[in-house]
This record gives structure tokens, sequence and C-alpha cells, in this order.
């Protein structure tokens, strides 16, 4: 297995059902940030899976989702938060 590496993911749904499905989709990969923005620690595999699982539940010419890896020690919050911590297993 690979190492986990953090993911930002957000994403601008505007059909209330794509939108809730993306959410609860991502609830199971990481944790919730902001309103559409979610901190997931993800491997190798579990990335090409929410990426196939992202695919198959929005419409490629209305939605957009966004993966941005980054790097812990490079998170910078301004205001109340913090940083989503590697766990040692996410329930898919």
């Amino acid at each position: 297995m690979t190492e986990n590496q953090l993911y930002v993911v957000s994403y601008d749904i505007p059909d209330d059902r794509r939108r809730i499905k993306v959410a609860n989709l991502l609830k199971s990969y990481g944790e919730r940030v902001q309103y559409s923005v979610f901190e997931c620690w993800l491997n190798r595999t579990e990335l090409t899976a929410l990426e196939k699982a992202l695919k198959q539940r929005i419409e490629a010419d209305t939605d957009s989702v966004r993966l941005y890896r980054s790097r812990k020690e490079h998170v910078v919050i301004l205001g109340i938060g913090t940083i989503t911590k590697n766990p040692d297993v996410w329930v898919a």
C-alpha cells in the first residue's frame, strides 16, 4: 500500500440531489472542513476509487469537482479550524 497523502476536494454542483450524493461520498473518504470542501487522506488506490465514484455521480457539463494534492505542513488556517489528521482507518 502506498503512503497516504492529503487531498483537498472542492465542488460546485448546482443540482441538490447530485450535490448531496457527492457530499455523502466524500464523507466516507475524509472530513468536511467547509460547506463544499473536504480534506481527505488518500493512498493511490483510494484516490483512483474516489475519482471513479465522483465521475459516476456528477454531470461533466454542469458540475465541477477539483482535487488538490497538498502537504500538511503547507496548510495555513486563518480563523477557526484545525488541520485534518491522517486517520488510521476511514470507513468507505
